[in-house]
């Protein structure tokens, strides 16, 4: 009887003849390896200049299936690892990229990600780049050219920086070349086409919430901190290709900020004065029924006065006042309430590096100004 029912068994879990055998998930299957070398800490990229030592770092990567199919081109994750051979910054990162090729061969890849690096987070050592942060943002760029014995030759450039969260953010990039091997063409997994909502097209909007900000003086003080009311108001254009959805918006919260601390001794004071928060990014994100996921990056602008007063004369001993331009970071969800009406709910940041000040005896010092706001919002969608 246990020999029967051990046959019982095998016959149950064997499939059918000629049933295909189950996939694997997406994320477990490779699709494509590439090998490249890139040159350590680019100048006159994003980050714009380099502090460590000239290299060639050894590349390697891994990309996965392709999870889906928006705006001409293909979804899929990536992971990867960029060495220095010099014992100098190193880097492993994870991304989510968007890929288009053309039938002659030319493709074209963008992604966003994170990276965790083994470089310096301070300015704690003359011949390396203060980071900020051990995980940093990590987008990335790639041009190339597919033959058609699955090889590959392209252009492969990206970037890590933590945005200006961090009170130090130097940032690095990398560029060079790769060679690339794809076992299968790509054939997305058709994603499930159940009723969703339509977030293309103009709209405007309105947004209130709480923020936290900080100026921090970066060798007078340890900064200075204040909680205060975020409010405003955007307005964007997004374009939708079945579930995906990109973008660009324009926010301005016009609300002057203050920022006042004790810098050199009890009698010297270091103020900021930021006149309101605007910012112009790109966004990006995933419909799930009547929900978008989405994220967004771009330019965040900050006009500023920044000031030292000796406050028992009240005498300003030095200032300084521009504009600042620096990253706006966010995410967040949006949910169509009824056609045309949207809700969100996100958080952003902004960090801007203000110019330096010197003050006569004392020295210089470079003023760095952060905000982050938990916010909710209501738009109109005209389409």
């Amino acid at each position: 009887m246990g020999a029967g029912a051990a046959l019982a068994l095998s016959v149950g879990l064997c499939p059918p003849a000629g049933a295909e055998p189950p996939d694997l998930p997406a994320l477990l299957a490779v699709s494509e390896i590439k090998l490249g070398a890139q040159e350590h800490d680019t100048p006159g990229l994003w980050s714009g200049f380099s502090r460590e030592r000239a290299a060639a770092d050894a590349n390697f990567e891994i990309l996965f299936t392709p999870w889906a199919e928006a705006f001409g081109g293909y979804l899929r994750p990536a992971i990867g690892a960029t060495v220095n051979l010099n014992g100098d910054t190193s880097k492993a990162y994870a991304d989510l990229r968007w890929e288009i090729e053309a039938p002659w061969g030319v493709f074209f890849a963008i992604g966003l990600g994170a990276a965790i690096h083994d470089g310096h987070l301070s300015l704690d050592a003359p011949n390396a780049k203060a980071l900020g942060a051990p995980v940093l943002f990590h987008p990335s760029a790639e041009l190339g050219y597919r033959l058609d014995n699955g090889l590959s030759i392209s252009l492969f450039a990206d970037h890590m920086s933590n945005a200006f969260s961090r009170r130090y953010n130097e940032g690095m990039d990398t560029v060079g070349a790769r060679l690339g091997y794809r076992f299968a063409p790509p054939s997305p997994r058709p994603t499930y086409e159940g009723p969703i909502s339509n977030f293309a097209g103009p709209y405007i909007g309105a947004f209130a919430g709480a923020k936290f900000e900080n100026a921090d003086w970066l060798t007078f003080s340890g900064g200075a901190t204040g909680y205060g009311v975020a409010w405003g108001g955007f307005a964007g254009y997004q374009w939708q290709s079945g579930r995906g959805v990109v973008g660009f918006e324009t926010d301005a919260s016009p609300l002057k900020t203050s920022l006042r601390t004790g810098c050199i001794g009890a009698a010297i004071d270091c103020r900021a004065d930021v006149e309101g928060i605007y910012s112009v990014r790109a966004r990006f994100g995933w419909v799930f029924g009547p929900a978008l996921l989405y994220g967004t990056a771009g330019l965040a602008i900050t006009p500023w006065h920044m000031s030292v007063t000796n406050s028992l004369t009240a005498t300003e001993l030095a200032s300084s006042s521009s504009t600042g331009f620096g990253v706006a970071v966010g995410a967040g969800v949006e949910v169509e309430l009824v056609p045309h009406l949207g809700l969100r709910a996100e958080v952003m940041h902004y960090g801007v590096p203000m110019a330096d000040l010197s003050l006569p005896g004392v020295g210089s010092t470079s003023d760095h100004f952060e905000s982050t706001a938990a916010r909710a919002g209501i738009a109109w969608y005209f389409h």
